[in-house]
């Protein structure tokens, strides 16, 4: 049911990471349920984790993509975040760091109805600003009116773009044509980093498991043909890298409906242009016995990757600096040598450093709220990229494209996405003397930081980023996590609906060079 996935992985654009999940440090069995710091087996929380990697909330309320955007954003790259069909607290960064990740469907931006004469009315009462206007009002309607303006120029852009690919009917399907159509508006949007989140479900497979998996892993092979299809034929393949990712795996041993329960370890996948794929990162468990070291019951597998080596190689892709890396992963301390991996590994080359100026978009908003919006104002000079390259695409000159692949590739992947440049061109150290009248299709407005800021790290939280030479993990005293597993399987999980969520993230960078893409899956 995922020929595309074999063929990604034989033309070594794939790699499959092995016995992978949340945790907050090395644990066996005699300790899992003490040292974890989620609580195990349960979707709504084992999913959160996934999605921010910081079991000890050292910046809380903040996901693991969106600190990624915050400390690109502050080496020079102008970024966008972008989640279809709902909010995904991956994106999320600190307040006031990056913009707030904006919310499309998987048809597009949704227009608001509102005739002339109630959108003239609405204009006009939150341009009004008399002496009494109270400064939490005043932000409410600029970020209204600000809203408005952005949706409009938005929907317009991807309404008048087109995929040269024919993509499947499916939920996922649509999802990733709407993704393709963000992509190709990169430039009027004035951006050179892009994220994007996904999200399918349906695999809390606890009945009929086999026929249930079938039916998903044929709309995800058909959805993810179309995207890499359309990537490719954008000449952007190259500048893409998918994670897929899960709350969790199931149980090794069904239950009575002929389906499987919430277990732990998993085996996932990251593919792209740049990935240094066939073959299997990680160390698979040797002995799948109730008698295994890592089987907690059922086949529940303590896992021996954590998330934070894969992001960690992630995250130095995209160009995040190795001295902010414990930022990205703050947990990260915890693992040795023994657990992470060496990012050289997992691609086929690395970014050069950083730039160390931060460019600026061609065009500013002004603070003023207008009545009609115009379109951002393009760059002066043209880019290099193809239409099809990452969604955010800069507004900035872009830099060569990217070169070819050390083996060519000629099928789809499963998710895209483009790795910055990070040598941004023609770009001024200081904003532009002439400010736009009317928002642009970046939201303009900078949200002032939040009165209530972000715990701080715990002291048992690790400060500094290990070396891929072997250490002895720190040990952290941690809260008492859940019960252990019952060993009489479940049929109805709790805290969740029906069927655990897939989500999938694209992170698009410099369009001059590449964008990226996670998937949780």
């Amino acid at each position: 049911d995922l020929p595309e996935i074999q063929r990604l992985y034989e033309e070594n654009d794939l790699i499959f990471f092995a016995n992978t999940g949340v945790m907050s440090q090395p644990v066996d069995k005699s300790n899992y349920n003490l040292l974890t710091n989620t609580q195990l087996f349960a979707h709504n929380f084992m999913q959160r984790e996934t999605k921010r990697i910081d079991p000890y909330d050292s910046f809380d309320g903040t996901g693991v993509i969106g600190r990624m955007a915050d400390i690109l954003g502050g080496v020079g790259h102008n970024v966008g975040s972008f989640s279809i069909n709902g909010v995904s607290i991956a994106l999320v960064g600190e307040p006031g760091v990056s913009e707030t990740p904006m919310i499309v469907n998987s048809n597009g931006v949704p227009e608001v109805f509102m005739d002339d004469k109630m959108e003239k009315l609405v204009l006009s009462l939150h341009n009004s600003t008399p002496p009494e206007s109270g400064f939490f009002g005043e932000m409410w309607s600029d970020a209204l009116v600000k809203s408005l303006g952005t949706s409009k120029l938005l929907r317009t852009e991807i309404e008048s773009v087109a995929t040269n690919t024919t993509f499947p009917s499916s939920h996922l399907g649509r999802q990733f044509e709407t993704i393709s159509r963000l992509i190709t508006t990169r430039e009027a949007r004035g951006v050179d980093t892009d994220t994007f989140y996904v999200e399918i479900g349906g695999f809390d497979t606890h009945s009929d498991v086999e026929e249930n998996l079938s039916s998903r892993f044929v709309e995800v092979n058909s959805a993810i043909e179309a995207f890499v299809a359309e990537l490719k034929y954008m000449e952007v393949w190259n500048n893409v890298t998918i994670i897929q990712t899960s709350d969790f795996a199931r149980t090794l041993n069904p239950n009575s409906g002929d389906g499987t329960d919430h277990a732990w370890g998993g085996n996932y996948m990251m593919m792209g242009g740049s990935v240094s794929g066939g073959q299997i990162a990680g160390k698979y468990p040797d002995d799948l016995t109730a008698e295994g070291l890592l089987n907690v019951g059922r086949g529940r597998m303590i896992p021996t990757t954590p998330w934070d080596a894969v992001f960690q190689g992630i995250a130095t892709w995209l160009g995040v600096p190795d001295s902010d890396l414990d930022k990205v992963c703050p947990n990260i301390g915890n693992f040795d040598a023994s657990y992470l991996f060496d990012p050289n590994n997992l691609f086929d080359s690395l970014p050069p450093p950083a730039p160390t100026g931060s460019p600026t978009a061609t065009t500013l908003p002004t603070s003023a709220r207008t009545h009609q919006p115009t379109k951002v104002i393009q760059s002066s000079i043209p880019t290099n990229s193809i239409s099809i390259n990452p969604s955010h695409g800069p507004s900035i000159t872009q830099s060569s494209p990217p070169s070819a692949k050390k083996h060519p590739s000629i099928s789809p992947s499963l998710f895209a996405s483009w790795r910055p440049s990070h040598q941004p061109s023609q770009v001024t150290n200081s904003p532009t003397s002439t400010l736009s009248e009317s928002p642009s299709l970046r939201p303009s407005h900078q949200p002032s930081r939040a009165t209530n800021s972000p715990t701080s790290a715990l002291s048992e939280s690790p400060s500094s980023r290990p070396s891929y030479k072997p250490s002895q993990a720190t040990s952290l005293p941690s809260k008492e996590s859940s019960n252990p597993p019952s060993s009489i399987p479940s049929h109805k999980p709790s805290d969740i609906t029906s069927s655990p969520s897939s989500a999938m993230y694209v992170r698009i960078t410099k369009f001059s060079s590449e964008e990226k893409y996670y998937s949780n899956n």
